[in-house]
């Protein structure tokens, strides 16, 4: 998907991409408009047989030292603000037009919420962590409880960003 943080996206800096096509046993080059690239979104979301080999990437050189204070500045944020003490699904939640998933999550008393070892994380509840032990079950779970109560309590659907897979 067209993944993205701090004011950056991929579709800013894509080229193109070799692809595998898993149905037709080819490999093929995709430009980066073919990618259709928007928010979480992209091609490979309609075409699961599509594997990515490999990307090129238009980056641009700029001053070694004022990068680096940059990435210790993007490293603390979110160390403050994300769960990265323990293993998680990441942000679980595609951000809803109007609204921040993790905000309604957290407006709804749902930090803490357990179903085995998944829980809604007390420090962002945009992200589902494991505290041992939890299973794909679990975490699906957790994801239907808030899906409901998120809907009940606000009328917002929150649209999940990780895929389970039968």
């Amino acid at each position: 998907m067209n993944a993205g943080a701090y004011g950056g996206q991929i579709a800013d800096v894509l080229i193109s991409s070799e692809v595998y096509d898993t149905l037709h046993n080819r490999v093929f080059t995709l430009t980066a408009e073919e990618h259709e690239l928007a928010y979480r979104h992209s091609i490979f979301a309609e075409h699961p047989e599509y594997i990515i080999l490999s990307s090129t990437f238009a980056l641009r050189r700029g001053n070694a030292e004022e990068i680096m204070q940059k990435v210790r500045e993007q490293a603390a944020s979110r160390r403050e603000k994300q769960p990265l003490n323990f293993p998680s699904v990441g942000s679980t939640f595609k951000r809803p037009e109007g609204h921040f998933a993790g905000k309604l999550i957290e407006d709804a008393g749902l930090k803490g919420t357990r179903v085995g070892g998944a829980v809604v994380s007390e420090k962002h509840a945009g992200f589902i962590v494991n505290r041992g032990g939890a299973t794909a079950e679990d975490v699906k779970r957790v994801v239907e409880h808030i899906q409901r109560t998120v809907y009940q309590n606000y009328s917002v659907e929150l649209d999940c960003e990780i895929k389970f897979i039968q």
